[in-house]
C-alpha cells in the first residue's frame, strides 16, 4: 500500500517526503538510541518504522486506499475459460517477488551497517 501511495498523484506531498524520511532515518546512523547498544539500537529502528507505518496508514489519502490494484483470483481451475489474465494482474504477481527481494535487501543492508555484525565479519576475517 505504502509503494503504491507513494507512486500516485493524489498523494500529498509531505505524506511522500515523510515516507522517504523515515527510510533515511532507518539508514542514518544518527538514531534515538545509539547502534553499538546492540539489541536496542535495532529495537529503536524497529519502534520508529513501525510507527511511521501505522501513522502513514492514518494519514494516507481514502482516495488512494480505494485505488489499490487488486489481484484477480484465478479461475482457471473451475473453469476452462482459456482467455490471458489482464495485465494488471500479471503485473502485481510479478512485483510482489521483487518487493519481496528488495525488502529482504535492506534488511541484509540495515543490519550489515550495524557496527556489532560489522565487529563480528571482521573477526571471522581475522580467524582465517
Amino acid at each position: 500500500m505504502l509503494w503504491h501511495a507513494f507512486r500516485h498523484a493524489d498523494t500529498p506531498k509531505w505524506i511522500k517526503g515523510f515516507m522517504l524520511a523515515v527510510v533515511v532515518y532507518l539508514f542514518s546512523p544518527i538514531d534515538l538510541i545509539p547502534d553499538f547498544l546492540v539489541l536496542l539500537g535495532i529495537t529503536d529502528d524497529l519502534v520508529v518504522v513501525t510507527a511511521a507505518m501505522w501513522f502513514l496508514g492514518k494519514v494516507i489519502p481514502e482516495k488512494v486506499k480505494n485505488n489499490l490494484p487488486m489481484e484477480q483470483p484465478d479461475n482457471t481451475k473451475t473453469t476452462h475459460n482459456t482467455t490471458a489474465k489482464p495485465p494488471a494482474a500479471v503485473s502485481s504477481s510479478v512485483s510482489k517477488p521483487l518487493g519481496l527481494l528488495l525488502l529482504a535487501v535492506l534488511l541484509i543492508a540495515a543490519l550489515g551497517s550495524h557496527p556489532w555484525f560489522q565487529a563480528q565479519f571482521s573477526n571471522i576475517g581475522t580467524f582465517f
